[in-house]
């Protein structure tokens, strides 16, 4: 069944279940409309995002190294969040994670993931390398020597940590990320192999800011690492999969979806966002081997 949120009684089908799980809250008016509901439980599927760091800087804000947040390692649920509004992706998120929270009439759990995956995922950050693999790009430019480390979340995972909330419903929040989230260039190598394309790697040491050449999806100049061990003290959490055997799977899907297609509309929200330079990085391949 599809529904259209914007439309007035759009989710009273779900009066009368035990539990709500809203995947895609992104607004005030989101938690409001979730409150509103006869539900006996609410999850709602936040993000990361809304962490700052004690100077207040934020991801949404950050454009390269100087600004970017210095959190840390790894994020507990207690870290100080960035203020709620309605400015930015993460603002957005803040408050209505507030919102709910604040809520006494009904058990309203926050989960916090970072870069979700998983098949059927319309943003699909793993394309960034899958293309490149399947158009037998030679190489790959990674900043920063490819020590990115930004924490990834399977789909699988947050539905385990949802399924645990279910049993015991509760008004709480929780930070939900791999076992073993992947450095860029372990992503890059992982992927590579899995899409049967190797890629030669050419490092640049240093960062670089956003949409530069050798930027990836996961590319940060300081590590973004959740902290599980709430949800493994409170709820008995254990990870449903971890990154390495999630990943083949998730390429594999890639493949599959894009065969004879139009990859921009199979993955709309990566088509906004990923970036393909061929041109711009194989300039600075060639200014390199010149030095």
């Amino acid at each position: 069944m599809a529904l259209d949120r914007g439309e007035d009684g759009a989710l009273a089908v779900a009066n009368g279940f035990d539990l709500m799980v809203d995947v895609i809250p992104f607004e005030a008016a989101h938690a409001e409309q979730l409150l509103r509901l006869d539900v006996g439980a609410i999850v709602a599927i936040s993000s990361a995002s809304v962490y700052a760091d004690e100077q207040g800087r934020t991801l949404d804000e950050a454009q390269g190294v100087d600004d970017f947040p210095e959190f840390p390692v790894p994020i507990p649920e207690t870290q100080r969040l960035v203020e709620s509004g309605d400015e930015t992706y993460s603002t957005k998120k803040a408050k209505l994670e507030a919102i709910l929270l604040e809520n006494d009439r009904v058990p309203a759990a926050i989960v916090r993931p970072c870069a979700i995956y998983g098949a059927g995922d319309r943003m699909a950050r793993e394309w960034f390398f899958v293309k490149r693999a399947l158009d037998r790009r030679p190489y790959v430019v990674l900043t920063n020597n490819g020590r990115g480390h930004f924490h990834t979340t399977a789909s699988e995972n947050i539905g385990e940590l949802v399924r645990l909330i279910a049993a015991e419903p509760r008004t709480d929040v929780y930070n939900c990320g791999d076992p073993d989230p992947p450095r860029v260039i372990e992503i890059a190598r992982t992927i590579g192999a899995a899409a049967g394309h190797p890629f030669e790697e050419v490092l640049i040491a240093e960062p670089a800011a956003r949409g530069e050449v050798g930027q990836t999806p996961w590319s940060t100049p300081k590590p973004l690492i959740v902290d599980m061990s709430k949800a493994e003290r409170e709820l008995g959490y254990r990870p449903a999969t971890t990154w390495a055997e999630a990943l083949p799977r998730q390429v594999a899907w890639l493949i599959a979806a894009t065969r004879d297609r139009d990859w921009r509309e199979v993955l709309p929200r990566g088509a906004q966002y990923l970036q393909f330079d061929y041109e711009g990085e194989d300039a600075l391949v060639a200014e390199r081997s010149k030095a």
